[in-house]
Formats: structure tokens, C-alpha cells, sequence
């Protein structure tokens, strides 16, 4: 893989790729401390938790997958992310329905507001 151009791997790996596989590349990428857990409570759940500078819980993501979903996940028909964390959405709520692009952008847009 190491010798794909960026293009062949995004064409031939990124798009067989879960959301929250996706996610966990690009906060690596972002440098973001984290964990993944890829069979989290079972084979069809995955988590992501951020972690601060000082090792507190931010925010986390979950995505259930396959056959399996639990009643109130938000996205878990179409695989797509739910996110839950006030340093995140600004607000102790979930937010359902996300690619892990969009997770990013909000983490991003997030970490701008509160550096200015």
C-alpha cells in the first residue's frame, strides 16, 4: 500500500473503509489523542473517545453496522456516525447522521472558535 498513489489507495481502500475507520485516520492525521475501539459492546459496534491534553474525555462517536442497531442510534441503517460531547456540539446532547468528514470539520470549526 505504501507504494499507491493517493488516489489508487483512496479508490481501492477508503471507499471499503467504515465511517469510524475513516474517522480514526483522520484524527491520527489531526494528531487528535484518542482511542478506537473497533468491537466495542460487540462485532457490530465501534467507538472513538477524544481525549484532551491532560487525558479527560471530550467527546465520543459510535456507529453500530451490519444487521445489527440498537433503537435510538442515530445513522446506524446508512453506517453513519453519532457523536455525543458538549466540547464538540457545544450542547450535552447527541448528534446523529454524520460522515467521519463531517465529525472532523465540526472538530475543527469547533477547535478555531475557541482559540480566537
Amino acid at each position: 500500500m505504501r507504494n499507491m498513489s493517493k488516489k489508487t489507495w483512496k479508490l481501492r481502500v477508503w471507499n471499503h473503509m467504515t465511517e469510524m475507520q475513516k474517522l480514526d485516520i483522520l484524527l491520527k492525521h489531526a494528531k487528535v489523542p484518542h482511542t478506537y475501539d473497533p468491537k466495542y459492546l460487540s462485532d457490530y459496534t465501534e467507538q472513538i473517545v477524544v481525549y484532551n491534553s491532560e487525558g479527560q474525555r471530550m467527546w465520543d462517536a459510535i456507529c453500530f453496522h451490519g444487521t445489527f442497531s440498537l433503537p435510538g442510534s442515530y445513522g446506524a441503517e446508512q453506517g453513519l456516525i453519532e457523536v455525543m460531547g458538549a466540547q464538540l456540539l457545544g450542547h450535552d446532547d447527541v448528534k446523529g447522521w454524520l460522515t467521519a468528514r463531517q465529525v472532523t470539520k465540526m472538530w475543527r470549526c469547533r477547535n478555531a472558535a475557541q482559540n480566537r
